[in-house]
């Protein structure tokens, strides 16, 4: 019973990061698609940010189908039997871990000093959804109850996805 809830709760997890990852990747397509549009293709490279936007896309794309595929279909991939408990608790600690460490990454941007002067490539990388406030500084209530946490699911579905690359991995060879 509690093996299932934990199955029900890491799919609806999946779920959440894959759908606001691939978000994330059609709002950065979408805004600086229309930067470049404007005329100031000198303010970013727009091939840069084509691939980046698509990097989103495919990591939360492929957590959206961990999240709705059969458990059957995952556990043949991992190689494990369907009371295996390793199956579950990797990507998902992994899931957590780079959603919590994202989350104050963040916050720790907004608290950065102004003469740090970082370039728009590692800003928009380290947090994805700080193109949601691209013409504006954020506040700090919008930063801890907007963009850490949307940027926390970017990262967690990436976190999620190399979890269970390990495992499918590790169970190979």
């Amino acid at each position: 019973m509690a093996n299932s809830r934990i199955r029900i709760l890491s799919r609806l997890a999946f779920f959440v990061c894959g759908a606001v990852s691939v978000l994330m990747g059609n709002a950065h397509r979408a805004i600086f698609a229309a930067i470049g549009a404007i005329g100031d293709p000198g303010h970013i490279a727009h091939g840069k940010w084509d691939t980046h936007s698509a990097a989103l896309a495919v990591v939360g794309g492929i957590a959206l189908v961990i999240a709705l595929v059969p458990s059957s279909w995952i556990e043949k991939l991992c190689r494990v039997g369907p009371d295996d408990r390793r199956l579950p608790s990797v990507p998902i600690k992994m899931l957590g871990g780079f959603a919590a460490f994202s989350y104050f990454l963040t916050v720790g941007l907004y608290f950065a000093p102004v003469s740090w002067h970082p370039n728009q490539e590692l800003v928009f990388s380290l947090c994805p959804a700080c193109v949601l406030a691209i013409t504006v500084d954020p506040s700090l209530e919008s930063v801890l109850l907007l963009l850490a946490p949307l940027d926390a699911a970017v990262y967690g579905a990436l976190g999620g996805v190399l979890g269970y690359m390990q495992v499918v991995l590790r169970n190979r060879s």
